[in-house]
C-alpha cells in the first residue's frame, strides 16, 4: 500500500466490537465526539510506519457495552489488542509501542511526532511549573534530540512514563516531558559540570546505567531527595517533647512519613523496646511490647504513597535475644498470615552463639533473652550495639532464656508457612563494616558505629539514620551472544570488561554527586549521609548474561561468573572512590576507619566467613559442605584473577589497592545489589541477581489481562526451531519449560526461579556477596511442595557461607 504521495505504508484494518452503534469518545480537552474508524487506522499506520512495520495489520476492540469510552482507554484497548497478536507477529509490539509513544509526544509537544527543534524541547521545560531550571539541562537539548532513547524502549518501559510517574507532569495532570527529557533531568540534576552531565546522560540513553527511582521521581523539583534507602533508630520512648535528646517512637513515625513521601523505602529495628508485660515508671501499666507498635507503623504507612507514586516499603526487624522474638516470629504466620503487618518485611537479627546453638555446634542449645531496658539501665549501652551476645554483660539484664534448637525451627515454620521471618546474621552483615566499633558524632547524635538495621529488601545495611542512594549497571550491555565454546574462552571473547569497568566508575562518581544534592528536610538524616558517604551501585540483567553466554543459572559456571563479576565491578568502583577523595576529600570518618589501615573490607569479610567455615561446616549435610568448599575454591581463585585482570587493564592489584585506600576513599561503602523491580522494567531486562521469574505470566492492565513472555527465551526457542503449539501451550499453562517437548539441556538453559533448586538460589547470593561490601536482595525461590528441611537446611547454609540476609519464598504460601 503507498499514500498519496506514492510512499509505502501500512495496512491497516480495524474492527471494532460494540453493542451501540454510537460509542462517544471524551476527549482529553473533555469534549465528546463519535469514534471515528479513519482516525483510529491513521493513528495505527503512523504508528507502524514510525516503527519500520510496512505490514498488513489487523485489529479487533473490544467495547462491549459501553456508551461513552475516555480517549486514554481507547488507546489502552488499542495496545492490548496489538500486544495480544504479537506472540505471532512480534511486529505488532513494535506498533504498540510506538503508538504509545506518539501519545507521550502528543501530549508533550501537541504533535504525534515527536521533537523536531530545540525550542520545542525549551517551551516543554517553560510550561512545566515542577523543574528547577538548570544550565546543565538546557545543555543536553542537543542530545535529547540526537537520542534515540525513547525508541530504545518498551512498552512496558514507556509505561513507566505514562502510569509509573518516572515523568513529570503539569499542574493539570498532562504528561511534561518525554522519557529522553525525564533521563536528562536526572542527569542535569545530579552532575557537577556540563560535561560529566552529558556523560551520565550518554549512558542512560544507552541503558548501560539505570539510576534508581528516586532519582526519576524528584530530580529537579522543589524537593530533590535520590536516596532509595534509609534506616530510623526507635528507642524506648513514646516522644522527644518528653524526652529531649532521644529518637522515640512517634519521632520515627513523623521522618518516616516525610521519608515514604518523598519515595523512599524505610527500616527500623524495635529491639530497643521493652518487652509486653515489662513495668511503665510513672503509670500503673505495663509495657505492649514491639509488635504492638509495629502495627502503628504498618497503619502509617497504609495512608502514604511513596512520592504520591507507590505503595510504601517497610523492614522490621527484631534481635533473637529480645524477650517477645517469639511473638514477633509468628506476627505473620498462621492465622496472622496475609492479616496482620502486611506493609512490612519482618526479619530476625540472628548472631553466631545462636546459630552455632541452634545447629548442634554448640551442644548446650540454652540462649539467654535480654530485656532491653534493664540493659541500658545498668550497662549504659544499647545491647543493639554488640555484634554477638558473648560479648555483652548479660546478667543483670537476662529475662530467662530459650532453646535456641526450638527457636530456630519456629523461625523456619514460619518462614516455610508464609515467607516470613527472613534471618539476617549480625556477624556476616559487620564482617565488611569499615568502621566497626567506631565512635563517630553526626549532627549531634554520637553513636558507636555498628550496621544493625536494613532497608526494606535489605540490600543496604546501616547505622540507623543513614542513607544508601542506588543505581544499577545494565549487565547484559556487556555481555554479547556467546553461546559456544568453554567457559574462560566465554569470558575472554564476550565480556567487555573494559566497558563494565568504566560503568563501574561512573555509577560511582555519579552516586557521590548525588549525595551532595540529595535533601529530605530532616537535617540528621542529611548530616548523615554526606558524614558516611554510602553508595549503593548494583547489577540487573544476570540471567539474561547467562544466557547471551548460554550458561545456566543453576550451574558452578554461574556461581563463578558472578564471583568474578562482581569482584571487578568491586575493585573498579572502589579505586574510582579513592581518586574521588583525592579530587574531593574522603568521606568524614576515614581516619577511624579499616581502610586508613590498608584494610580492603571485602577481603577482611572474606576471611571472616571462610575463617567461620572450616570451624562449622561439620554441622552441615556432605553435599552442602562440598558446595561450601567449591565455593571458597572459587573466591579464593578470584583474587589471583582480580590481580592478573589489574595488571591487563592498568588498575592497581588488590595488593596495590589496599595500600592506596590508606589515602583516603570517598565512600565508606561502594556496592548494593538490589532487586530493580521498575528499573529492570525500564532497561527491559531481568530482575537483580534473580533467575528468569517464568517464560510466560499473566499481566492485568487497565483494560484486561494479558499474557506476557519473556522475549529473549522465546526468541531463543524460536532459533532453534523448538517454538511450536505444543511447546506454547505448555509456557502458557505453566510459565516453564518442565513438560514441554524440548531437549534436556535447553529447559535447564531456561530455567525458572521456581525450578531451581534452593541450593543454587543460596550459592548464586553467597558467590556475589563476597565481593559486595553491603548486601543483596534476593529471594530464595521454593516449589510449593518443598519441606520444612529445605528452609532449615537453605538458612543454615546461607549464614555458615556468609549471605547477610536470606528470605524464603515457597510457592503458594502466600495469598
Amino acid at each position: 500500500m503507498s499514500d498519496k504521495n506514492g510512499n509505502a505504508s501500512a495496512s491497516v484494518n480495524v474492527i471494532i466490537f460494540a453493542k451501540n452503534s454510537n460509542v462517544k469518545i471524551i476527549k482529553k480537552q473533555g469534549y465528546e465526539e463519535e469514534i471515528k474508524y479513519g482516525k483510529i487506522e491513521n493513528s495505527i499506520r503512523r504508528a507502524a510506519e514510525d516503527s519500520g512495520v510496512m505490514t498488513k495489520i489487523e485489529v479487533a476492540i473490544h467495547l462491549n457495552s459501553k456508551e461513552k469510552i475516555d480517549s486514554r482507554e481507547l488507546s489502552d484497548l488499542i495496545h492490548l489488542a496489538l500486544l495480544r497478536k504479537s506472540i505471532e507477529r512480534p511486529e505488532y509490539a513494535k506498533v504498540a509501542t510506538s503508538h504509545l509513544l506518539g501519545e507521550i509526544y502528543k501530549e508533550v509537544f501537541g504533535s504525534p511526532k515527536g521533537v523536531a527543534t530545540t525550542s520545542d524541547i525549551a517551551e516543554a521545560y517553560e510550561r512545566n511549573e515542577l523543574i528547577n531550571p538548570s544550565i546543565f539541562l538546557i545543555s543536553l537539548i542537543p542530545h535529547i534530540l540526537n537520542s534515540d532513547f525513547d525508541r530504545r524502549l518498551s512498552y512496558n518501559a514507556l509505561r513507566l512514563f505514562t502510569n509509573g510517574n518516572y515523568a513529570l507532569r503539569r499542574p493539570d495532570g498532562r504528561l511534561a516531558e518525554t522519557p529522553a527529557m525525564a533521563a536528562a533531568r536526572v542527569a542535569a540534576a545530579v552532575a557537577r559540570s556540563p560535561g560529566w552531565a552529558r556523560r551520565y546522560y550518554e549512558f542512560i540513553a544507552q541503558l548501560k546505567f539505570v539510576p534508581a527511582s528516586p532519582f526519576w521521581f524528584n530530580a529537579l523539583t522543589r524537593r530533590e531527595m535520590f536516596a532509595s534507602c534509609f534506616t530510623l533508630e526507635v528507642e524506648d520512648c513514646l516522644s522527644s517533647l518528653t524526652h529531649p535528646g532521644r529518637h522515640c517512637i512517634y519521632d520515627a513515625l513523623t521522618y518516616s512519613g516525610i521519608i515514604q513521601q518523598l519515595g523512599g523505602g524505610v527500616g527500623y529495628d524495635f529491639s530497643l523496646l521493652r518487652p509486653e508485660g515489662d513495668v511503665v515508671r510513672g503509670s500503673a501499666g505495663v509495657a505492649s511490647g514491639p509488635v504492638s507498635f509495629m502495627k502503628l507503623f504498618d497503619s502509617n504507612v497504609e495512608v502514604i504513597k511513596q512520592g504520591g507514586k507507590r505503595r510504601g516499603a517497610q523492614m522490621g526487624t527484631l534481635h533473637v535475644w529480645h524477650p517477645d522474638v517469639e511473638k514477633f516470629i509468628k506476627a505473620k504466620s498462621g492465622s496472622l498470615k496475609d492479616v496482620q503487618l502486611q506493609n512490612f518485611n519482618i526479619s530476625v537479627f540472628v548472631d553466631d552463639t545462636f546459630m552455632e546453638k541452634a545447629l548442634g555446634i554448640d551442644s548446650d542449645p540454652s540462649y539467654p533473652l535480654i530485656n532491653p531496658r534493664v540493659f541500658l539501665e545498668k550497662t549504659g549501652r544499647k545491647p543493639v550495639e554488640y555484634i554477638d551476645i558473648r560479648e555483652m554483660p548479660v546478667k543483670e539484664a537476662t529475662w530467662g532464656s530459650v532453646d535456641a534448637r526450638k527457636l530456630f525451627n519456629e523461625i523456619v515454620e514460619s518462614a516455610w508457612d508464609s515467607g516470613d521471618p527472613g534471618i539476617i546474621s549480625k556477624a556476616n552483615l559487620n564482617a565488611s563494616n569499615p568502621l566497626l566499633y567506631a565512635d563517630v558524632e553526626a549532627g549531634g547524635y554520637k553513636f558507636k558505629y555498628v550496621w544493625r538495621a536494613v532497608n526494606p529488601c535489605a540490600e543496604t545495611v546501616q547505622n540507623p539514620f543513614e542513607v544508601c542512594n542506588l543505581a544499577h549497571i545494565v549487565l547484559p550491555k556487556f555481555v554479547s551472544e556467546c553461546r559456544h565454546g568453554g567457559f574462560e574462552e566465554k569470558l575472554e571473547k564476550c565480556v567487555d570488561w573494559r566497558g563494565l569497568a568504566e560503568t563501574a566508575r561512573l555509577g560511582t562518581r555519579f552516586l557521590d554527586d548525588a549525595i551532595d544534592k540529595s535533601a529530605t528536610g530532616i537535617p540528621l538524616v542529611d548530616e548523615i549521609n554526606r558524614a558516611t558517604r554510602k553508595n549503593g551501585l548494583g547489577i540487573m540483567g544476570l540471567a539474561e548474561a547467562l544466557l547471551k553466554l548460554g550458561v545456566p543459572y543453576a550451574s558452578w559456571e554461574a556461581v563463578e561468573f558472578i564471583n568474578r563479576i562482581m569482584a571487578w565491578i568491586y575493585v573498579n568502583a572502589l579505586d574510582e572512590s579513592a581518586e574521588l577523595a583525592r579530587e574531593r576529600g574522603p568521606f568524614k570518618f576515614f581516619d577511624v576507619s579499616d581502610y586508613a589501615k590498608g584494610i580492603i573490607p571485602v577481603l577482611k569479610y572474606q576471611d571472616h566467613v571462610w575463617g567461620r567455615w572450616r570451624r562449622v561446616r561439620e554441622a552441615l549435610p556432605p553435599e552442602l559442605r562440598e558446595a561450601g568448599d567449591r565455593l571458597m575454591n572459587i573466591t579464593m581463585e578470584t583474587r589471583r584473577w582480580l590481580d592478573g585482570m589489574a595488571r591487563r587493564f592498568g588498575i592497581p592489584t588488590l595488593a596495590e589497592l589496599a595500600e592506596k585506600v590508606k589515602g583516603g576513599v570517598r565512600n565508606s561503602v561502594v556496592l548494593s545489589v538490589a532487586p530493580t523491580g521498575r528499573t529492570s522494567i525500564l532497561a527491559g531486562t531481568t530482575s537483580g541477581i534473580e533467575p528468569i521469574f517464568a517464560l510466560a505470566f499473566i499481566r492485568n492492565v487497565t483494560v484486561g489481562t494479558l499474557v506476557e513472555y519473556y522475549e529473549p527465551g522465546i526468541e531463543l526457542l524460536k532459533g532453534l526451531g523448538l517454538w511450536n503449539e505444543d511447546v506454547r501451550k505448555v509456557v502458557e499453562e505453566t510459565g516453564m519449560l518442565k513438560d514441554a517437548p524440548v531437549p534436556e539441556d535447553v529447559k535447564r538453559l531456561l530455567a525458572t526461579a521456581m525450578e531451581i533448586g534452593w541450593l543454587w538460589h543460596v550459592l548464586m547470593q553467597a558467590s556475589a556477596q563476597q565481593w559486595v561490601d553491603q548486601s543483596i536482595s534476593k529471594t530464595i525461590n521454593m516449589p510449593a511442595t518443598a519441606s520444612r528441611d529445605d528452609v532449615y537446611w537453605a538458612f543454615a547454609l546461607a549464614w555458615a557461607l556468609g549471605v547477610k540476609g536470606i528470605t524464603v519464598y515457597r510457592d503458594k504460601s502466600k495469598a
